[in-house]
């Protein structure tokens, strides 16, 4: 008897373990987003830029010159290397230091633009599963309304039935199962729903187990006060929002490179200096000193810096497109907010009270014989009704709570 109970305890606890097992949490759920292939490409890229400004600005390599002066191919000493001048060498190219200094601006504002596409890749995938993960949440929620509807539906035709077996309610039978056909179709669109949710949600955190499905609490942004999301500023000159940071690295890469076509006017030199023999044995040194001539600037260095002042001119016209379009959305995701926080206000706080207290009378009045079964299956039909109606304006409100909070973001290692 003892091992019996110890084997339906053990059970017990496997069976609460893979319950667990199949929860998927709203954290979990990010965490497990973090190894999506474009935050692991913005990553790499980062560290591309990172290790690419270390090499920023040196001198290029040197170069090893060896020299034949005076090699004869005639008369008695032709072909003979002791006959000549010889000589082993090395020469520095020194590009001008403006230039070595644009080059390590250009680095930098690589590097930037690389740790800010990076936090926006990051953003956009904890938007994406954030999105998919509210989905999933109130289609289960939806799930379990439309169950307690069959439940309904039955007891109707149940009724029907009853109805039916005494001469009557044949109209009730008919409206009965023409709603479990219509239940039955909610549920078909439902199945579907999920699995296209489900399909989503692998996309971006690995395939998901039959069983795993949104479970545990919603985070605080989604369930907050209304006024909570409306207290960040319209983005300001320091521009600190995620989305916006991008756009502005953009316009500082776009400097930098005008920057280098300017530097590109400066000229270059050179150092070569070179020790060997002369055809007499003697030894000897050379040094020699260069310098680039850019006389051609009107066609080589000034459409180059055209170009670039081109491509920075289109940097900034980008960002204000992007941050007028930025104030646009936050202010469409506010009323968009707005408004379902007051229709949702209004049908749990009003109309869900009142459609309970129909059903609390219809159920007094079937009890004392007053009332008729038909009366108190529509009150609960109505109720149902209502209650999925809030939980479709629950999910469309998360979703622009999620848009409107992610819209918002203000750079890397914020914590729900």
């Amino acid at each position: 008897m003892k091992l019996n109970c110890m084997a339906v305890f053990v059970t017990g606890l496997m069976c609460l373990a893979q319950g667990e097992a199949a929860a998927l949490s709203f954290d979990e759920a990010l965490s497990r987003a973090a190894r999506a292939p474009e935050i692991l490409s913005g990553l790499a890229g980062e560290e591309a830029a990172l290790a690419a400004i270390r090499a920023a600005g040196q001198l290029p390599d040197p170069r090893l010159l060896l020299s034949v002066d005076d090699f004869m191919l005639e008369g008695e000493l032709r072909h003979r290397f002791n006959g000549s001048k010889r000589m082993i060498g090395l020469m520095q190219e020194i590009p001008a230091s403006a230039k070595r200094e644009a080059e390590r601006e250009q680095a930098k504002a690589l590097l930037e633009a690389s740790a800010r596409e990076r936090e926006y890749a990051q953003l956009a995938v904890r938007r994406e599963v954030s999105l998919l993960w509210l989905k999933l949440y109130f289609l289960r929620e939806k799930e379990a309304l439309l169950k307690a509807s069959g439940a309904e539906i039955r007891l109707r035709q149940k009724t029907a039935t009853a109805a039916l077996a005494g001469g009557d309610g044949a109209e009730m039978a008919v409206g009965a199962l023409i709603d479990r056909q219509a239940l039955d179709a909610e549920l078909d669109l439902l199945a579907r729903d999920l699995q296209l949710v489900r399909a989503g949600l692998a996309r971006w955190i690995g395939p998901l187990s039959p069983a795993e499905t949104a479970t545990g609490a919603l985070p605080a942004w989604a369930e907050g006060a209304s006024a909570a999301l409306g207290e960040a500023p319209v983005a300001s000159e320091a521009e600190p929002e995620t989305e916006l940071r991008v756009s502005r690295s953009r316009i500082g890469m776009a400097e930098a490179e005008w920057r280098m076509a300017q530097a590109d006017r400066n000229p270059d030199w050179s150092v070569e200096i070179g020790f060997g023999q002369d055809a007499m044995g003697q030894s000897m040194m050379m040094a020699k000193v260069g310098f680039s001539l850019p006389v051609f600037a009107s066609a080589r260095q000034t459409p180059r810096i055209a170009a670039a002042r081109a491509r920075l001119a289109a940097a900034e016209a980008e960002h204000a497109m992007r941050k007028a379009e930025f104030t646009r959305q936050r202010a469409e995701l506010l009323a968009e907010e707005a408004a379902l926080s007051a229709l949702l206000r209004r049908l749990t706080q009003e109309t869900l009270p009142l459609l309970e207290r129909g059903v609390a009378l219809a159920e007094a009045s079937f009890s004392g014989g007053k009332g008729s079964a038909a009366a108190l299956i529509e009150a609960r039909e109505k109720k149902l009704a209502a209650r999925m109606r809030a939980v479709d304006l629950e999910a469309e409100r998360a979703a622009a709570r999620a848009r409107l909070y992610f819209l918002q973001q203000r750079g890397e290692n914020h914590h729900e």
